[in-house]
């Protein structure tokens, strides 16, 4: 008898922990490339510069999803045609926007799941694809315990996207600069490189600076060997002129142009708006190019445009990273406005009991929710001269997973502010 117990007890033990694991299943990401910001690879610098993705070759055709639905559950099912000049490169997919958690499947098969669908993420479907026609399918669920930290208000996919990069690929752009006595800037560039191949792989890449699409403020190459699934980062930094800073009063851009080259043939190439400009932040003051800056900001969707937000006397805005807010950020470099990034999480209605099992911001079992989702928006977005700051979350409560976000963008964004409005005068806050 006693031993019917034992077996009894350890098969519901059992059963209790597969509920809890099956629980908590939604609440991470898997198969998710790293973020960046949106990249689109051409064949050509002309076509990358005008920025028409139709025109490139590494970008296919994506038809007009279709949609079905049944209880919790909205799938959008839509094709591309793998043509076959891509068959010795890595194909990726890029949802733009899902108003919730999503599983990604190509040709039936589970490409990877993203517990939050707002903001853009990227999946490596190489090996899922086949040359011809292709079916994917966006499977929406507002049932996963995921939309807790951001609840869905419609069922909806936005901006899908099927590109082709080499088996050694520019990963990512990130940059930074200081200032040098003379008031000159020190830019220095680095581009992740990503090797998926299952053998040794030499690229070499060429970079230019332009100015004003015309003045060639540096250029010149960098080579690279990866081996087998290894990523690496190619470096380079050039001397900037003042004139060429960008700062409120003159919002400078530059154009950065990256051609990859294997074999001597090109790869790829990318080019991208940059804006270059000192961010310091001294004893609770924030510095822009050595000049003291007092950020006014507005919250974006209380202020309909850019427009009546300079002209109510905001320098800046507070923008949620959810559908268009990347095109937002966009235009506030072009203008010379601010940005402070929110991460989509919203538990102002889930009450201020901060016990376990209470309000998500203190309760372990959502902190690598927190910690993903945070990591996730500062790498789409760092990149951007007009981003001053992130905003944890939207809240009343705080808590541990406040706490550990906090310390973990002060460690890897030390020049920005993090602010979270629920703190409560605790010290997980820039004042």
């Amino acid at each position: 008898m006693k031993r019917i117990q034992i077996l009894a007890t350890i098969f519901l033990v059992a059963i209790i922990g597969s509920a809890l694991a099956q629980e908590n299943y939604d609440l991470s990401a898997r198969t998710v490339e790293p973020a960046r910001a949106r990249l689109v690879p051409y064949h050509r610098m002309a076509d990358a510069v005008a920025g028409n993705a139709v025109l490139s070759r590494f970008v296919a055709a994506v038809e007009e999803p279709t949609r079905s639905e049944g209880g919790s559950v909205a799938t959008f099912t839509t094709h591309f045609a793998l043509p076959v000049s891509w068959l010795n490169r890595q194909v990726i997919l890029r949802v733009g926007y899902a108003s919730a958690a999503y599983t990604v499947y190509v040709n039936g098969r589970e490409a990877g799941f993203a517990p939050t669908g707002v903001m853009g993420a990227e999946f490596n479907i190489t090996k899922l694809s086949k040359e011809g026609r292709n079916e994917i399918s966006i499977v929406l669920d507002r049932s996963l315990l995921a939309n807790k930290l951001y609840e869905p208000k419609t069922m909806t996919v936005e901006n899908i996207e099927v590109f082709s990069q080499p088996t050694i690929r520019l990963r990512d752009i990130a940059l930074n600069l200081s200032l040098n006595e003379q008031g000159e800037g020190v830019a220095e560039f680095a581009i992740p490189v990503k090797c998926d191949a299952l053998n040794r792989k030499d690229a070499r890449v060429h970079y230019t600076l332009r100015l004003n699409d015309t003045t060639v403020v540096a250029e010149g190459y960098r080579e690279i060997a990866l081996d087998m699934r290894r990523e690496d980062t190619l470096r380079f930094a050039c001397v900037v002129p003042a004139r060429a800073l960008w700062s409120a009063k003159s919002p400078t851009m530059l154009r950065l142009d990256l051609e990859s080259r294997i074999d001597n043939r090109i790869a790829e190439c990318v080019s991208r708006q940059v804006g270059l400009r000192e961010l310091k932040l001294r004893k609770g003051k924030l510095y822009i190019n050595n000049t003291e800056v007092v950020p006014n900001l507005a919250e974006w969707g209380a202020v309909k445009s850019l427009d009546e937000a300079k002209k109510y006397g905001y320098n800046g805005v507070v923008v949620t990273l959810d559908r268009n807010a990347e095109k937002v950020i966009e235009e506030c470099a072009k203008r010379g406005m601010y940005v402070v990034v929110r991460t989509p999480i919203d538990t102002t209605l889930l009450g201020d009991d901060i016990r376990k099992g209470g309000n998500p911001s203190n309760d372990p079992m959502w902190n690598e929710s927190y910690l993903w989702r945070n990591i996730h928006a500062l790498n789409t977005v760092k990149g951007s001269c007009a981003v001053i700051g992130f905003e944890i979350a939207k809240g009343k409560t705080s808590g541990i997973n406040i706490y550990d976000t906090y310390l973990l963008l002060k460690s890897l964004a030390p020049n920005h502010l993090v602010i979270y409005e629920g703190a409560k005068g605790e010290w997980a806050t820039d004042k």
